[in-house]
């Protein structure tokens, strides 16, 4: 994680009228995965591990390119 996980925050949509409150993070990530597994886009297998390898791909920029230039 970039940081703390237990930020509050909320996420709305125009389109459905609705608005998500959330107190951390990984609970929003958990709600898109399970949201996305009941919508029939994916299996949940593939979210997980698309997380995964989301937080991989975080891991490795964070070392690559946020280094000292000295």
């Amino acid at each position: 994680m970039l940081g703390p996980d237990d930020i509050e925050f909320s996420g709305s949509s125009v389109d459905s009228g609705t608005t998500r409150q959330f107190t951390s993070f990984s609970q929003a990530l958990n709600e898109l995965i399970g949201a996305r597994v009941w919508g029939g886009v994916h299996f949940r297998t593939a979210d997980v591990e698309g997380a995964k390898l989301g937080e991989d791909v975080y891991r490795y920029a964070v070392r690559q390119y946020f280094r000292p230039l000295r």
